[in-house]
């Protein structure tokens, strides 16, 4: 049985943010380990009051495909994916690590990212934070 898996999450689209919760939630349920570490764009996933768009699409319909896939979502119950990833982090088994480095030099403040995301750290600690993982995926 797996026990724990590491992710890179380095895009800051609506379709990686809906895998991250999905996957993250699914895994705090089967009493998975999941962390997830943001560098470059990843990390705007983890900023207050933003909105991740879907991408690979012409930019005028990139609003309107993320309302239909939030409006589908609710159809499936969710209908509040970040509240639902905060529950998971909150419950223990899903963490929220930023790069320290790739903060610094977008400059990026920790007070600007979501009151449940970890202390920033640098590629060694995750690197120590997966020595032991069943699989590193980046998303």
């Amino acid at each position: 049985m797996v026990k724990k898996i590491n992710y890179i999450v380095k895009d800051k689209s609506f379709e990686k943010f809906m895998m991250m919760v999905i996957l993250g939630t699914t895994g705090d349920a089967m009493d998975i380990e999941m962390n997830f570490f943001f560098t470059f764009w990843g990390l705007e996933l983890l900023k207050k009051g933003k909105k991740p768009k879907v991408q690979g699409m012409p930019t005028p319909m990139k609003g309107m495909a993320t309302r239909m896939f939030t409006k589908r979502l609710k159809e499936y119950g969710m209908d509040d994916p970040l509240a639902m990833l905060k529950e998971a982090v909150t419950e223990g088994k899903v963490r929220l690590i930023p790069c320290s480095m790739t903060m610094d030099l977008m400059r990026i403040k920790r007070e600007e990212l979501l009151d449940f995301v970890e202390e920033p750290v640098g590629a060694a600690t995750f690197f120590e934070i997966s020595a032991d993982a069943d699989a590193i995926i980046s998303l």
